[in-house]
């Protein structure tokens, strides 16, 4: 049930995409440093929505990682913590009499 409601959901927003790009039909200037561009306007939308995206992941790359690798140390402290445990176990006892 819950993947026919995602691919409904998914059709429709592809509906509304497709709307947006009919209704944004006419043509803008994007200039930049280097020229300028004559592109569609749902184009430069679709263009923008891709570069925040992308700049959304490479963001969310970056604190992933980080928290993976603090992640990997404290488990690589954990294991050496659980070795000097055994080990301790294993001590014999000394009794003063």
């Amino acid at each position: 049930m819950l993947r026919w409601i995602a691919v409904i959901i998914l059709l429709c927003v592809f509906a509304l995409a497709l709307l947006l790009a009919y209704a944004n039909g006419s043509t803008v200037t994007l200039d930049y440093l280097a020229g300028r561009w004559h592109v569609h306007l749902s184009s430069a939308l679709l263009a923008a929505g891709i570069i925040g995206w992308l700049l959304g992941i490479l963001s969310s790359l970056l604190v992933i990682f980080r928290l993976k690798r603090e992640a990997w140390r404290l488990k690589r402290s954990v294991r050496d913590a659980e070795a000097e445990i055994r080990n301790l176990r294993n001590l014999p006892l000394k009794h003063d009499q």
